[in-house]
């Protein structure tokens, strides 16, 4: 290889041994940001752990060609390419700048080529312990994966569980008197992400459902306005220094009901429309049976914890996600000769995802972004 080829690889950043189909790894970033790496495999290697995307029921990958390339000449970004029977995969990854540490943008594109629709049934691969919520993937307490619109888990639910899009902060309470150890951890729904459980229960089946706060961050009312829906029962709206003060333990009770029959009692607390701080918070649930004779200081206090059918320490070591992690599973229906392409936001660095209900962030202003930033950097060079 000349010498202006291997100097033109190194400035890019990019790993790479003297043949192109030899290459162990790629790596991409943008100006002032880390960099993240795609592997030989196609493997993308983030601080968190490897993600990996596998075509699940075919035929394995005759080959993988990983490759440095350019989007828009000017962004620098890795590419995977795969044929999987008559399907063949593309994964093409780049870096946004988005504050504070980037976000990787992995766009999947998967074609057919023999002529036939079919269901392509896909296994996103994430490392062990990974949970996952209606929307994100979270290692470590922190969201790490956006998912498209279209990704359904396909894993087999527990019994209970909550939807990781939310954050588990064990500790941030600081109640002020004594009650349940539970009001001392919280989840909250950073950028205004719902907090979501759901609970099994025969269908059609009636329960009462309390759900405990903390306030232990504003000192005054005003600040964090809350809606609490439980099923079957009316919308409680809440301000927990409003109604019970700075680091004052309270909770609400609901006379819930599986109102769809499907089998789950649904339980979510939001920001109210227009709130300061658009970040829920909640400390504890407890699901009791609709006969139990129940007093809600009692119930703080933690002395009735023996009679719930569910005592939820939220945010605590307890907590548990609604789904198995590691791995999630989804089906894309291709059409005969057609494409489909599925968008994954990946967080770099220390950073998170941003939620994907409430982002500004949509692919096409991420990679405007990125090519002005790559413009700018060659500019002031």
């Amino acid at each position: 290889m000349k010498t202006h080829q291997l100097v033109a690889i190194a400035t890019l950043g990019l790993v790479a041994l003297m043949e192109p189909a030899l290459i162990a790894e790629v790596q991409f970033t943008s100006p002032g940001f880390a960099p993240s790496k795609m592997d030989a495999q196609g493997r993308l290697i983030e601080s968190w752990g490897a993600l990996d995307l596998k075509i699940a029921g075919a035929d394995a990958a005759e080959s993988i060609e990983v490759k440095s390339i350019k989007l828009d000449d000017i962004i620098p970004a890795a590419q995977a390419n795969s044929h999987h029977g008559t399907v063949c995969v593309t994964r093409t990854a780049y870096r946004a700048p988005v504050w504070p540490s980037g976000l990787d943008v992995l766009t999947v594109r998967l074609e057919e080529t023999g002529g036939h629709a079919q269901s392509v049934p896909i296994s996103l691969l994430l490392p062990a312990g990974a949970r996952l919520g209606a929307r994100t993937a979270s290692v470590g307490g922190r969201a790490v994966v956006s998912l498209p619109a279209d990704a359904r888990a396909a894993q087999a639910k527990r019994d209970w569980g909550c939807l990781d899009d939310s954050t588990a902060l064990p500790g941030w309470g600081r109640p002020a008197v004594a009650c349940d150890p539970s009001f001392r951890n919280i989840r909250a729904g950073m950028g205004g992400v719902p907090i979501h459980y759901r609970f099994k229960v025969e269908p059609k089946a009636a329960r009462t459902v309390v759900v405990g706060f903390c306030e232990s961050h504003w000192e005054t009312s005003g600040q964090r306005p809350m809606s609490c829906r439980v099923e079957g029962a009316a919308v409680q709206p809440l301000d927990c220094n409003a109604k019970w003060g700075q680091h004052q333990p309270g909770a609400l009770q609901f006379m819930a009901k599986d109102e769809n029959g499907d089998g789950e009692l649904e339980v979510t607390i939001l920001p109210a429309p227009g709130a300061p701080d658009r970040n829920p918070i909640l400390n504890v649930i407890w699901i009791f049976p609709v006969e139990a004779r129940l007093e809600l200081a009692q119930i703080i206090a933690g002395q009735y914890n023996g009679l719930a059918e569910r005592h939820v320490d939220v945010g605590g070591a307890s907590d548990q996600s609604l789904y198995g992690g590691g791995e999630l599973e989804f089906a894309v229906q291709l059409p005969a000769q057609g494409t489909r392409e599925l968008q994954f936001l990946i967080a770099t660095g220390g950073g998170s995802v941003p939620p994907p209900e409430s982002t500004a962030w949509t692919p096409a202003k991420l990679r405007r972004a990125a090519a002005q930033v790559w413009r700018e950097w060659q500019d002031a060079r």
